[in-house]
């Protein structure tokens, strides 16, 4: 599981509640939840992204837009019906001490997920270095049907079953929820409401 574009931050984390948020006197509290896009950067990725492609190299791709890496890492397992394990510590990041929270919902632009096929890795960095973009292999498919993710040597589990999760709406709210089941400590209050289909 391969993650290349740009680096992530703080910016946009809880970008996808606020879409249905109202604006009042607090707005500028909302600030960091407003991603910061780069069309330079995003001209370069899709270049990148495109020149790969021709090597028919990926067997999957996935933005990382709203929820971000939590989001998109889930959704690509749910399609191929497996697993995934995530280190965190190799997600390129370009803020300092960055949780665990903050990494998953980080909804920075500019980023794709990518699944190759074997032996592709050193043609695809090649790729992405001449676009100069981030490429940062993160962790990898498994069999298990669940999310591992390490974090400073510490591993979360959590079993996802691929049939149950298709009958939640994977509104950001529901991604809370999941993040509060992998990482309690981390999290100080969730407030969260689930729509079952």
């Amino acid at each position: 599981m391969i993650y290349v574009g740009s680096k992530t931050g703080r910016d946009g984390i809880h970008g996808a509640s606020m879409a249905s948020a109202s604006f009042d006197d607090k707005i500028e509290e909302k600030k960091p939840t407003v991603q910061v896009g780069d069309p330079f950067t995003e001209k370069l990725l899709m270049e990148a992204c495109l020149e790969l492609m021709k090597d028919k190299s990926i067997i999957s791709i996935q933005d990382m837009g709203a929820a971000g890496l939590t989001s998109s890492s889930i959704e690509m397992a749910s399609k191929g019906n497996l697993g995934i394990e995530i280190n965190l510590n190799k997600v390129p990041c370009r803020e300092a001490n960055m949780t665990p929270y903050e990494i998953m919902l980080s909804e920075s632009q500019e980023r794709m997920l990518i699944v190759l096929e074997n032996g592709k890795k050193e043609m695809a960095k090649k790729i992405f270095d001449k676009w100069n973009l981030d490429f940062a292999i993160i962790g990898k498919t498994t069999k298990s049907k669940k999310i591992e993710l390490y974090f400073d040597e510490e591993k979360e589990k959590y079993d996802t079953d691929h049939s149950v999760w298709l009958k939640i709406s994977l509104t950001f709210s529901t991604l809370l929820i999941l993040l509060y089941f992998i990482f309690p400590s981390k999290l100080v209050e969730i407030v969260s409401t689930i729509n079952i289909i």
